[in-house]
C-alpha cells in the first residue's frame, strides 16, 4: 500500500499507519506544487527512517510535471540530490526525464505516473520498454482492464483506491492551464472542474447554475479481494494535499482492511471516523464495469462529513440563544464541527459545538454537557448568524475531537535519522608519523592526511585499534559512515587520543570537499550534456508546410478543389475504430480529392481494451490500401501502430500534442522513439517555443488555431445541454467525442497574429486542428481560409503564449 505525503508529518503518520511505501514531492516538479512537500534535509531523514523500519519501507519521489527546456539543468541536480540520498523510485510525467533518468541515472528505479494516460496493455509495454518498472494506470479503467494489463505486461501496475478524482483523464486536462494560466501538467491545477456552469449560452444564471463536472471521491475499500486477485503490485492512495491527521486515518483504514483485521461493522466506523476528517461522497467509479454509474455530485462542493441526522428544530431558550435539535447517530463532544445542507447552496453550513446538553423523553432540555453517546437526542447551539436551516436539512459531523485523539504517531527524533555514505579508512602508524586515507567513491585515487611524530610505544598494544575505530564511528554525524578500518601498527605505537580526533576531523573535512567536488564537476557535466541540441542531420529546408486537422465524417466533399492555400497535410482523426469499411471509403475520397497532398490517418488518443482488435485490422486494411502516413496521441497508440505494422513503426509517424514536447530531451526522445515530427503543446510559451524551434526546426509543427480539448472524460457531465457558461461569461460547449465527452471553449486558441513572428524564429511547419471544432464544414472551410492567408480570427485568445506557462 502506497500513501501520500505532502509533508514529513504525513509521511511519519503514513509509515505509523502501515504503509508499506509513501510518496512525496520536492519544491519543484511536482504534480502538487501547493502541498507541503518535502525540502532535501526532510527526505534525507524520511528515506532514513523508513529504511530503518522491520520490514524495510521505501520512499517514492514525485518528479511528474512537464520541464520546460531551461529547466533540464535544474532537473538534472534534482535527480543528483535524490540519487544521493537513496530514495527508493522516481515518479515521472515528461518523456524528458525519463530519458535522462535512463540516460545518466540508471541506479534510479523509473515509475510512470497516471499523468502518463496510461490506459491499455499497449501503452504499459511501451513503458516497460522506456525502462519503466511500474507504471500508475489512469482512474478510468474497469477491473477487468487492470487484470488484462497486469497479466500481460510485465510490468509492475500501482491502481488508486482513494481520494479526489479529476473529471479530465490525468495528464490531458487544460482547463486550468488555459482558463487561469495554472498548468494542472505543472503542479498548479487551480479545480477549475469544481467550479460552477450553468447551461445555455449568453450569461451566467446563478439560480441554474450547478456543479457538472465535480467528480465524487474514489473508495475502493470493498474491492480490495479483487485488486489483489488481479494481479496489482501497489494500491495507492490520493492526498498529498491532505493533512497528516487525514492521512493516519486512510491509512490504518486500508491497512485493516488488506489485513483481513475488520469486521463489516469496524470498517463502516472506520469510515466515519475518516469521513469526519475530509470526505465528499464516494464511488467506484468505473472499476465495476458500469458505464452509467453515478459518479459526479453536481449540487455541492467539498468536505462534508459522515452523517449524524437531520435538522428536527430550531428552539430559542429564556436566555435567548438558539439551539439546534436533532437525534445524532454519533457520539458528539464539545469543539467538535457540524455542518448542515441548504437549499440551493453548494457549500454547507458549518459551525463548532460550543453548547451541548441532552434532550430527555419529555422533551426537556438538560444541562450542559461534555459529550453525548451515539443516538442521543441533542441540542447543539448555534452561531447569531446562523442561516434558515429547514426541517429534514442533513446535519453531518465535519471535525471529531475523538478522532484527533485517536490517530496519534510516532516522530523520529531530529538528527538521528540520515543517509550515510559508507568509508573505508587505512591507518598507517610509523615513528616518525601517522598517515590516514580514505579512497575516493569513484575509485581513481584517495584523500590522505598526515600527523607528524615522533610516536613512541605503546604501553597497551590491544587498545589501539579501539582507540582509532571508536573515534572513527563518530563520523556519523557527518554523513558518512565507517564500513571498515584497516590499521597497519608494526612497531605498536601510541597515539594520544586528541591526535586520533584531530586526525578523524581533518580526514573528514578532506574526504566531504573531494565528495562534493567531485558531485558537482559530475552533475555540472551532466547539466551542460541535457542541453545539448539532438545529434541528428539537419535536413534542407522544404519552405513552409501547413497542416490540416479534421475530424472523420468532416463533410471532406465540401471542400474546394485543391488551389494554393489547400493544406500540403490533411490528417483525419476518428475517436475510435468505427465500421471499417466507411474510414476506407472516406480515405479514398480524400485521395481523389486532394492529389499530390500528405493525407494522414490518427490514431485515437484514447484507446480501450475493447476497441484494440479493430483498431489493428483497420491500420492492416488501411495499409494494404497504400496508406504510408500516421499519426499518433498517446504511448498506447504508439505501441498499437507498431504491433500492426508488423513490429517496425511506419517511417512517416508524428506526434499530436498529448505526446508533449516542451524541452529537447523530450524531442528527442520522441525521435528515438520513431517520430518523423512532432507538435508543439498548445500550453506552452513563445520563449519556450522559441527555444525549441532552434532544437528541432522544421520537425516542430506548431498549432497556431485549434478548438483545444481542454477537458477529455469517460463521464458525461451533468447538465442539461451541451452549452455551458461560467461564473465569469466565458462560455464552453460539451462535444460527445465518440464514447468520450471533450470540452471546449467557445472561442478559439489562436497563435495567428505571431505568424511573423514564430517565422522569425525559424518555424515552418504550422497546423490548424479542427477536430473539435463547433459549426459545420463550410464554417470550418471559412476558418481555414482565414486563418492560412494570416487573418486573426476574432476572439481568439493566446492561452500561455504571451503570459508564459506557470
Amino acid at each position: 500500500m502506497l500513501a501520500p505525503a505532502g509533508g514529513k508529518d504525513a509521511a511519519y503518520a503514513a509509515l505509523h499507519y502501515g504503509a508499506d511505501a509513501v510518496y512525496t514531492g520536492l519544491s519543484r516538479f511536482s504534480a502538487r506544487a501547493e502541498a507541503d512537500n518535502m525540502t532535501l534535509e526532510s527526505l534525507d531523514e524520511l528515506a532514513a527512517y523508513a529504511h530503518s523500519l522491520v520490514p524495510v519501507r521505501r520512499v517514492f519521489v514525485t518528479v511528474n510535471t512537464l520541464i520546460q527546456d531551461r529547466e533540464l539543468p535544474d532537473v538534472v541536480r534534482l535527480l543528483g540530490d535524490v540519487r544521493d540520498i537513496g530514495v527508493d523510485a522516481v515518479i515521472v510525467q515528461d518523456a524528458g526525464v525519463l530519458r535522462i533518468l535512463n540516460r545518466h541515472f540508471p541506479e534510479l528505479r523509473v515509475h510512470a505516473s497516471t499523468q502518463m494516460a496510461v490506459h491499455n496493455l499497449e501503452g504499459a509495454r511501451r513503458l516497460r520498454a522506456l525502462g519503466c518498472r511500474r507504471v500508475v494506470l489512469a482512474r478510468e479503467l474497469t477491473l477487468v482492464e487492470i487484470r488484462h494489463i497486469a497479466a500481460a505486461s510485465g510490468l509492475e501496475t500501482e491502481v488508486f483506491i482513494h481520494g479526489a478524482l479529476c473529471y479530465s483523464y490525468s495528464g490531458l486536462c487544460l482547463f486550468s492551464s488555459h482558463a487561469m494560466g495554472r498548468s494542472g501538467n505543472r503542479g498548479r491545477c487551480a479545480y477549475c472542474c469544481r467550479e460552477s456552469f450553468s447551461p445555455g449560452t449568453g450569461r451566467y444564471v446563478p439560480s441554474a447554475a450547478g456543479l457538472p463536472f465535480s467528480m465524487k471521491d474514489l473508495a475502493l475499500g470493498d474491492y480490495l479481494p479483487a485488486l489483489r486477485e488481479a494481479g496489482v503490485s501497489s494500491l495507492k492512495i490520493e492526498g498529498r494535499m491532505k493533512s497528516a491527521l487525514y492521512v493516519a486515518a486512510v491509512t490504518d483504514y486500508y491497512r485493516r482492511r488488506l489485513d483481513g483485521a475488520l469486521t463489516d461493522a469496524q470498517a463502516r466506523a472506520l469510515e466515519s471516523d475518516l469521513q469526519t476528517i475530509f470526505s465528499r461522497p464516494w464511488t467506484p467509479l468505473y472499476l465495476p464495469g458500469s458505464p452509467d454509474a453515478p459518479v459526479i455530485d453536481s449540487r455541492t462542493v467539498g468536505h462534508r462529513g459522515t452523517p449524524v441526522g437531520r435538522v428536527e428544530s430550531i428552539r430559542t431558550d429564556a436566555t435567548g440563544k438558539v439551539w439546534l435539535v436533532f437525534q445524532s447517530s454519533r457520539a458528539l463532544e464539545k469543539h467538535d464541527g457540524l455542518q448542515i445542507d441548504l437549499p440551493g447552496s453548494a457549500q454547507p453550513f458549518g459551525f463548532a459545538v460550543n453548547g451541548l446538553r441532552l434532550v430527555g423523553k419529555s422533551g426537556v432540555s438538560g444541562s450542559l454537557v461534555i459529550q453525548t453517546a451515539a443516538g442521543a437526542r441533542v441540542e447543539v447551539e448555534l452561531p447569531v448568524d446562523y442561516p434558515v436551516l429547514p426541517a429534514g436539512a442533513p446535519v453531518y459531523c465535519a471535525s471529531s475531537q475523538a478522532v484527533k485523539r485517536r490517530y496519534d504517531f510516532e516522530r523520529p527524533r531530529p538528527g538521528v535519522f540520515r543517509m550515510r555514505r559508507s568509508l573505508r579508512v587505512r591507518v598507517a602508524l610509523r615513528r616518525d608519523g601517522v598517515r590516514v586515507a580514505a579512497p575516493l567513491s569513484d575509485g581513481n585515487g584517495q584523500v590522505e592526511i598526515t600527523l607528524e611524530g615522533p610516536y613512541d610505544t605503546a604501553r597497551q598494544p590491544d587498545k589501539t585499534r579501539a582507540a582509532w575505530t571508536s573515534s572513527f564511528e563518530r563520523i556519523r554525524d557527518t554523513g558518512w559512515e565507517l564500513e571498515s578500518l584497516d590499521l597497519e601498527d608494526p612497531d605498536h605505537l601510541f597515539v594520544p587520543l586528541p591526535a586520533i580526533h584531530d586526525a578523524r576531523r581533518r580526514l573528514m573535512e578532506a574526504v566531504t570537499a573531494a565528495w562534493t567536488q567531485e558531485r558537482n564537476a559530475l552533475l555540472q557535466g551532466l547539466a551542460r550534456t541535457v542541453m545539448l541540441a539532438p545529434d541528428e542531420p539537419r535536413r534542407p529546408s522544404r519552405g513552409e508546410r501547413w497542416t490540416l486537422k479534421l475530424r472523420s465524417g468532416c463533410g471532406l466533399d465540401r471542400w474546394d478543389e485543391p488551389d494554393a492555400q489547400t493544406p500540403d497535410e490533411i490528417v483525419c482523426a476518428w475517436s475510435s475504430p468505427a465500421d471499417e469499411r466507411v474510414i476506407r471509403r472516406e480515405w479514398e475520397t480524400w485521395s481523389r480529392l486532394f492529389p499530390g497532398r500528405v493525407l494522414r490517418m490518427a490514431l485515437p488518443l484514447i484507446i480501450r481494451q475493447a476497441d484494440t482488435d479493430a483498431l489493428v485490422r483497420l491500420v492492416r486494411a488501411l495499409r494494404a490500401d497504400g496508406q504510408a502516413h500516421w499519426e499518433v496521441s498517446g504511448l498506447g497508440g504508439l505501441e498499437l501502430l507498431q504491433a500492426a505494422c508488423d513490429g517496425k513503426l511506419p517511417p512517416d509517424c508524428t506526434a499530436d500534442w498529448p505526446l508533449y514536447v516542451l524541452n529537447r530531451q523530450s524531442y528527442a526522445a520522441l525521435r528515438a522513439w520513431g517520430i518523423e515530427r512532432v507538435t508543439a503543446s498548445p500550453e506552452d510559451d513563445r520563449n519556450n517555443l522559441t527555444e525549441l524551434i532552434a532544437v528541432a526546426g522544421d520537425r516542430l509543427e506548431v498549432p497556431v488555431f485549434q478548438f483545444t480539448p481542454l477537458f477529455l472524460s469517460e463521464t458525461r457531465p451533468e447538465t442539461t445541454g451541451m452549452d455551458l457558461m461560467a461564473r465569469n461569461g466565458e462560455g464552453y460547449h460539451i462535444r460527445q467525442d465518440g464514447s468520450r465527452w471533450a470540452m471546449i471553449r467557445d472561442r478559439p486558441y489562436q497563435l495567428v497574429a505571431h505568424l511573423d513572428a514564430l517565422r522569425k524564429a525559424g518555424a515552418r511547419c504550422f497546423r490548424v486542428d479542427l477536430q473539435h471544432a463547433p459549426g459545420d464544414p463550410d464554417e470550418w472551410v471559412r476558418l481555414w481560409r482565414r486563418v492560412r492567408t494570416g487573418d486573426p480570427v476574432p476572439g481568439g485568445y493566446e492561452a500561455n503564449f504571451i503570459r508564459g506557462l506557470a
